[in-house]
């Protein structure tokens, strides 16, 4: 079973390394004991059924149950549980979040579960659907931020995209003129301009495979790979630092110390994105820095940072999670 922020993974099949089980394995029980007291999210549910699959071959836990109780609300999917969202500073009622990623775990979930042929898709198909942007033909959570098209983030854009699109694939529909205007939009340059960002081009390559159009990704991701494995001995960073600049007045303002940092879920994301790659020569240096970062990897297990902003000690976020520990994994079998 596949998982669109994975490509080329089937998480059920993939062979986890002992250190990455073993972290796995005490990340899902620690999820469990505080899920089933209603301290759960949609993204820790799927984590937790991402180590199941890896680890036993099926789900375990009744995740399903936790997000009847806790991550559902008129029927919609919901993106944290009361509980969970009283641990955040000032969130207040905003916990009441049916977003695109919260549909599309509980979908994928239930696919899990259950099995693709019994799942409603046309209903997750319709909770998608009323987030489609008629003005810009674009599907992304509107609804819950009322943050103009040009300043929301493209990574959010290009991954609504993507989710949305298979759901609908499974739904089938997908006629032709809305696949054609979907595929359009997240095409467009203005509405959704190219990036430095792996996980944004990803996502949108993702997306236009989905949608039956990958012939419209943009020309030119060769440079923007090149750029994101800068100053990086190993493996490559989601962005290039020089692409961290401020929205409003376009300068690196309190960046210029922050330093890029490699990420195994990174290089699945360039792996899907090498046959973009126009020049042969140019293709195979970047496999070649993908062979050796999993030679790494299987020598450096437990090397995944979190990134640190500026000269502030604490690191921000995680540099280990499940995803990447099944990534990791993944790329150390295959070298």
């Amino acid at each position: 079973m596949k998982h669109p922020l994975i490509p080329g993974v089937d998480v059920r099949t993939v062979r986890l390394h002992p250190i990455h089980h073993a972290f796995a394995k005490k990340w899902r029980e620690s999820a469990i004991v505080k899920a089933d007291s209603g301290d759960v999210a949609a993204s820790v549910c799927l984590q937790s059924s991402i180590i199941e699959l890896a680890t036993e071959g099926r789900l375990i836990h009744d995740w399903l149950g936790v997000m009847d109780e806790y991550l559902s609300v008129g029927g919609s999917p919901i993106a944290y549980s009361l509980t969970f969202a009283n641990r955040l500073y000032h969130f207040d009622g905003q916990y009441l979040q049916s977003t695109i990623a919260a549909i599309h775990t509980r979908w994928w979930i239930e696919c899990a579960a259950n099995g693709y042929s019994t799942v409603d898709h046309h209903r997750f198909a319709n909770l998608v659907l009323r987030k489609l942007d008629p003005a810009s033909g674009l599907i992304f959570d509107r609804d819950v931020s009322e943050t103009t098209l040009r300043h929301r983030m493209k990574t959010e854009l290009t991954l609504s995209m993507a989710l949305s699109a298979e759901i609908l694939r499974a739904a089938a529909a997908l006629p032709p003129p809305l696949s054609d205007t979907l595929a359009a939009s997240i095409a467009d340059p203005k509405k959704c301009p190219p990036t430095q960002y792996m996980s944004t081009e990803y996502f949108r390559l993702s997306a236009l495979t989905t949608l039956g159009f990958p012939q419209l990704f943009p020309a030119g991701i060769q440079g923007a790979i090149d750029a994101c494995g800068t100053d990086l001995a190993v493996g490559y960073c989601d962005f290039p630092m020089t692409s961290k600049v401020d929205a409003y007045m376009g300068t690196a303002k309190r960046t210029a110390r922050d330093r890029p940092i490699h990420s195994p879920l990174t290089a699945h994301h360039v792996t899907a994105l090498v046959p973009q790659v126009a020049d042969d020569l140019a293709r195979k240096k970047i496999l070649d820095c993908l062979r050796d970062y999993a030679i790494h990897l299987r020598a450096n297990p437990e090397d995944v940072p979190a990134f640190q902003m500026r000269d502030i000690p604490a690191q921000f976020g995680d540099g280990m999670t499940p995803i990447e520990a099944v990534c990791a994994s993944h790329l150390i079998g295959q070298c």
